[in-house]
C-alpha cells in the first residue's frame, strides 16, 4: 500500500445526487437486493482550511442499491449544522474532534466568559460522520455526541435532527449502537462532571409502543449508570458488547481531562487535545444488567489496551464471552492525523496495530475458588484463558488473540448469530506496513484460529468494513458472500466521482 495511493482519499469528494449504474465484474448471486448505506468523514478542505485529523471530515453519506443483478451508486453530503456554517463561512469555524477552529475576532475571551456565566447552549457537534442507527422504520445518521440525523434511505437527504439529550442527560454517547431482534437500540453515554458517569440506555422500538411516529427517539430512558472510576479523568470509548442479559464497557487507558475539556474554547484546544493515555492504568471491565439496571458486583481488571470496535458478545457456562478489536496503546489518536496517514506514518506503529481478540469473563465467584486460582480453570474450552481470584477480591482477567493477522472493522452474521455462540469474523486489514499488510478482507476462525485473506488486486485498493450478506436458503453460519468495498484511490487528473465508484467483488470463501 504506497503512501501516495493511500493519501489520495483525503480530498474532497463530490455528491452523486442521481444513482449511478456500476460496472459489475462476475455474477451477483439472485438474493442480493436492497440498499446499503456507508457514513464517513468526507470533506477534509474548506476553503484555505484544512482539517488535521480523519474523524474530522465532514459527513459524507455513500448509497449501494442493488437491483436485478445491478448495483447503482449514489453519495451525499450530510447537511448538518456544521456543514451549513462551514458553507457558509468558506473555512472550518464550527468545532471537531481534533481540529481547531479559528477565533471569532467578534467573540473575545471575556465575550465567551459571561456566555458561560448566563448558561448559554454549548456548541452543537452534529457531524454525524460515524454510522447509521436503525430506529423503527428510520435511520439515522451519528457520531458521539446526541445529536442525530434521520436519513432517507432512497435520496440520502436529512429528513429532520434528533437530539438524545432530550431523554437522558449525557454529553457524549457512542456512535455504534447495537440492537436486539425486537429493534430496541441501546447504548453507552458519558456524563461529564463531579459525579461523571457512564450512562447505559435503551431505545424502545416506536413500532412496539403508542408512538408519536414510527421513527421516534421518544421511547428512550435510562437502565443505570455506573461512576467514573475518577471522575476529572472518566474514559472515551467507542463501542461496546451486549449480550442476552448484559451490557459490557472498558474503562481504558485513553481519559478525557475534564478541566482541559472545560477550558477548551478559552484555550482554543480540541477534544482530541483533552485525551490522555493513562500507561499506569488498567482497564477496568464494568458489566450492567440490562433488564434490572444492576451493576455486577465484581470488580475485573486487564492490562492496558484500547479498543474501537467489539465483534459478538454471548453468555456460556455462567460466563460473558466477549471478542473485540484490541490496541496495545491509542495514545490519544494522533496515529491517525491526516498528515500521519497521508506519509504512511501511522503504518509504523505496532502498538496501534489492531487484532481480534477475546476475553472470558465469569459471572459469579464459586465459594471453592481461593486467591490465586483461576476461575475458568474447570472449563475445557476456556485453555489459554484466565480469571485469577486475587487477594484483595478482584478478579484479573487474561485475554487471548484468535487471529494472528490483524483486522478492523469486525462483523458477523448478525441475523443468525447475534448474542450467540458463533465461529466466524469478518474484518479487513487497513493498519500496518506496506509490506506486510496483505489489505484485504480477513476471515477469522474462531474454533480453530485459522483464517483466509481475500487480498486487494492493485495498489490503488483500500480495503473497507466487509459486510456478510446471508443466504436467505443457507444453513451454516457463513453459507453466504460478503461484500468487500476496496475503495480505489484516484490518479492525476481523474474525476473524484470515479473515485468512489468502487470495485465491488463478490467471493466466498471455501
Amino acid at each position: 500500500m504506497e503512501a501516495s495511493g493511500f493519501s489520495r482519499l483525503f480530498h474532497n469528494f463530490e455528491n452523486v445526487v442521481e444513482p449511478k449504474e456500476c460496472r459489475k465484474i462476475g455474477t451477483v448471486p439472485g438474493y442480493l437486493k436492497g440498499t446499503m448505506l456507508r457514513n464517513g468523514p468526507g470533506m477534509f478542505e474548506i476553503g484555505e482550511d484544512k482539517y488535521q485529523h480523519w474523524f474530522d471530515g465532514l459527513g459524507f453519506m455513500q448509497r449501494y442499491h442493488f437491483e436485478n443483478g445491478k448495483m447503482f451508486y449514489s453519495a451525499r453530503y450530510l447537511e448538518s449544522e456544521a456543514y451549513a456554517q462551514n458553507m457558509q463561512a468558506q473555512r472550518i469555524v464550527a468545532g471537531s474532534f481534533g481540529t481547531a477552529t479559528f477565533p471569532d475576532p467578534c467573540k473575545t475571551i471575556f465575550s465567551k466568559y459571561f456566555s458561560t456565566l448566563m448558561h448559554e447552549a454549548p456548541e452543537k457537534h452534529d457531524n454525524a460522520n460515524v454510522a447509521f442507527t436503525p430506529v423503527g422504520d428510520g435511520l439515522y445518521a451519528c457520531t458521539e455526541t446526541p445529536y442525530m440525523y434521520r436519513i432517507d434511505l432512497d435520496t440520502l437527504k436529512a429528513l429532520g435532527e434528533a437530539d438524545f439529550s432530550k431523554y437522558i442527560a449525557l454529553h457524549s454517547c457512542t456512535a455504534h449502537q447495537l440492537y436486539d431482534e425486537n429493534g430496541d437500540v441501546y447504548n453507552i453515554g458519558s456524563r461529564f462532571g463531579p459525579d461523571s458517569a457512564h450512562v447505559f440506555t435503551v431505545t424502545r422500538n416506536p413500532k412496539n409502543e403508542q408512538s408519536e411516529s414510527n421513527h421516534s427517539w421518544e421511547h428512550t430512558k435510562k437502565i443505570g449508570e455506573i461512576p467514573a472510576s475518577d471522575p476529572l479523568y472518566p474514559t472515551y470509548m467507542h463501542s461496546f458488547g451486549m449480550s442476552e442479559n448484559y451490557l459490557i464497557m472498558f474503562e481504558s487507558p485513553v481519559r478525557v481531562n475534564l478541566q482541559k475539556f472545560i477550558l477548551r474554547d478559552f484555550i482554543n484546544a480540541t477534544y482530541r487535545d483533552c485525551l490522555e493515555w493513562k500507561k499506569n492504568e488498567e482497564v477496568k471491565v464494568f458489566i450492567l444488567n440490562k433488564k434490572t439496571g444492576e451493576k455486577l458486583d465484581l470488580k475485573f481488571k486487564m492490562d492496558p489496551f484500547f479498543t474501537f470496535h467489539h465483534a459478538n458478545t454471548f453468555e456460556k457456562d455462567g460466563c460473558l464471552v466477549v471478542d473485540y478489536c484490541r490496541m496495545e496503546n491509542a495514545g490519544n489518536f494522533r496515529t491517525l492525523d491526516i498528515d500521519n496517514m497521508r506519509n504512511g506514518e501511522f503504518q509504523n506503529d505496532l502498538a496501534f496495530l489492531p487484532y481480534l481478540t477475546r476475553v472470558i469473563i465469569p459471572l459469579s465467584i464459586p465459594t471453592t475458588v481461593t486467591p490465586g486460582q483461576n476461575i475458568l480453570e474447570p472449563l475445557d474450552w476456556a485453555t489459554g484463558y484466565s480469571a485469577i481470584l486475587e487477594a484483595d477480591g478482584s478478579i484479573k482477567l487474561t485475554e487471548k488473540r484468535t487471529c494472528d493477522v490483524s483486522m478492523e472493522f469486525p462483523r458477523y452474521h448478525w441475523e443468525k448469530i447475534n448474542m450467540k455462540e458463533y465461529k466466524y469474523v469478518f474484518g479487513s486489514t487497513v493498519f500496518g506496513k506496506v509490506n506486510e499488510n496483505p489489505a484485504g478482507v480477513v476471515k477469522a476462525d474462531l474454533k480453530t484460529g485459522n483464517h483466509l485473506i481475500w487480498n486487494r488486486e492493485n495498489e490503488h485498493q483500500i480495503c473497507g468494513e466487509p459486510i456478510f450478506v446471508p443466504n436467505p436458503e443457507g444453513v451454516e453460519e457463513d453459507d453466504g458472500k460478503e461484500l468487500g468495498f476496496f475503495e480505489k484511490t484516484r490518479k492525476a487528473g481523474e474525476k473524484l466521482l470515479t473515485m468512489k465508484m468502487c470495485k465491488i467483488k463478490f467471493y466466498t470463501f471455501l
